[in-house]
């Protein structure tokens, strides 16, 4: 097969999912970081103590006690990842996301555990966490040492929102991935949620920002990092960007996960030679990109820090407002279209601080912020979505990004980080139960 081919078996693999408009569906994945009473991190791996594998296990009991089915998968330190169904409507999604919580709350009462709504573990280091026993991660983990200065707290210590959304066509797709990744480093603004870093607060410093372009800049930050400039071609300037990134890591034929010295598309290549090139490994090439917006079969944004509780459903309800409404949708793209490199290349350095009064393009950050926002909100045609984001666009025109507002209670407190969290979750977990029994 030739280069040509592998690039449209990538394509088609891309495409196997377009959906007419009327049937586009949105789903989400939100991460915590889950502790004992004594504030460690509970083990990753199964043992004596209960672990994250024994977490799942009984989140999984009471979804399909509740008739749920969204998928739990753990992450490389411990975090437990819950990742929606895909549905129809924002209030079909938040009232899965109301199911799980609920079972969420009920697991740590009953394992008398706490969980945090951070996007950044606020004391534990990583090399005080164990890596899971997982030999994909583990590859991983060895790369990301070797490529950047933040790979190992990124795998261990960060916790992330991601939205999925479906597609109508290749030239929708692009419409919706350019626009997200022009708007990432407002949303690493507007969601920033890492208060605090190895123990004491985090500033300005926007932690899982900084983290992520410190990890693997071969495979991670946006698009535009990688040439992919505009809509033009947005698709097979990705398809080349993807074939010509190292390989992390490779599926075997019997599902176990191997290395290979090499391009992703060398690696796709040399199945083909042998005959045994399928789709299923070319989505395990996709998942290998990490940048802020990434194709699968649907499309992946990646930006969002993990919100604060009861705050999960404003990053999915933000890119419903943006990219479903198809007047809201050409506004946005109009506004990206004129920013210049040089006004891209500032936005994405000022995401790693967050201080909105800085000026790019005609106005502040804090004006950007606000306008976009406004945008959502206004492509939110109904009514009753609309309340997914309203009380947290309301929060941060009151006081800013939560990282801000959280350090600021932080030092009224006189609490330590520790204790801080824990009563936190103590205060939140009684709304919340009361919240998801409405």
């Amino acid at each position: 097969m030739s280069t040509s081919n592998i690039k449209s078996l990538v394509k088609n693999v891309i495409a196997s999912q377009l959906r007419s408009q009327e049937d586009l569906r949105i789903g989400m994945e939100v991460e915590n970081l889950v502790y004992t009473q004594e504030m460690n991190r509970i083990p990753v791996n199964p043992g004596s103590n209960f672990s994250t594998s024994d977490l799942k296990a009984c989140l999984e009991d009471k979804n399909s006690q509740k008739g749920i089915a969204p998928t739990l998968t753990i992450e490389p330190g411990g975090q437990i990842e819950y990742a929606s169904e895909p549905h129809g409507s924002l209030y079909d999604l938040a009232s899965e996301w109301k199911v799980y919580l609920s079972n969420l709350i009920n697991v740590a009462e009953e394992e008398n555990l706490v969980v945090s709504d951070f996007a950044l573990e606020p004391v534990v280091p990583p090399d005080h966490i164990t890596i899971i026993d997982h030999r994909k991660y583990k590859l991983m983990h060895k790369r990301f040492n070797e490529t950047g200065s933040h790979g190992h707290e990124m795998m261990l210590n960060t916790a992330s929102a991601q939205i999925n959304l479906d597609y109508t066509s290749l030239e929708d797709a692009e419409k919706l991935a350019f626009v997200s990744d022009c708007l990432h480093p407002f949303i690493a603004l507007i969601f920033a949620n890492t208060p605090f870093y190895r123990g004491a607060p985090a500033g300005r410093n926007n932690m899982r920002e900084i983290i992520w372009r410190n990890t693997d800049p071969s495979r991670s930050n946006c698009l535009f990092d990688h040439g992919i400039t505009s809509t033009d071609g947005l698709l097979e300037k990705f398809v080349s960007y993807v074939l010509n990134t190292p390989t992390l890591f490779t599926l075997e034929k019997d599902g176990s996960f191997g290395t290979y010295e090499g391009a992703i598309g060398d690696w796709l290549g040399s199945l083909d030679d042998r005959d045994t090139l399928e789709s299923k490994y070319v989505r395990t090439a996709l998942h290998q990109i990490f940048t802020q917006v990434r194709f699968k079969h649907i499309l992946e944004i990646r930006g969002p820090d993990r919100p604060p509780f009861g705050h999960e459903l404003a990053p999915a309800a933000f890119f419903q407002g943006i990219l479903r409404s198809p007047d809201t949708l050409e506004k946005v793209m109009e506004i990206c279209a004129k920013w210049s490199s040089g006004d891209r290349n500032q936005l994405n350095e000022l995401a790693q601080t967050i201080d909105l009064s800085c000026e790019v393009a005609g106005q502040t950050l804090q004006a950007w912020c606000e306008q976009f926002l406004s945008f959502a909100l206004e492509g939110l045609t109904e009514s009753r979505e609309k309340k997914f984001l309203e009380p947290f666009a309301e929060k941060f025109l009151t006081t800013g990004p939560f990282s801000l507002s959280i350090q600021a209670s932080f030092e009224k407190s006189g609490k330590s980080v520790e204790k801080f969290l824990k009563d936190r979750w103590e205060e939140q977990k009684d709304f919340l139960s009361e919240r998801t029994k409405q």
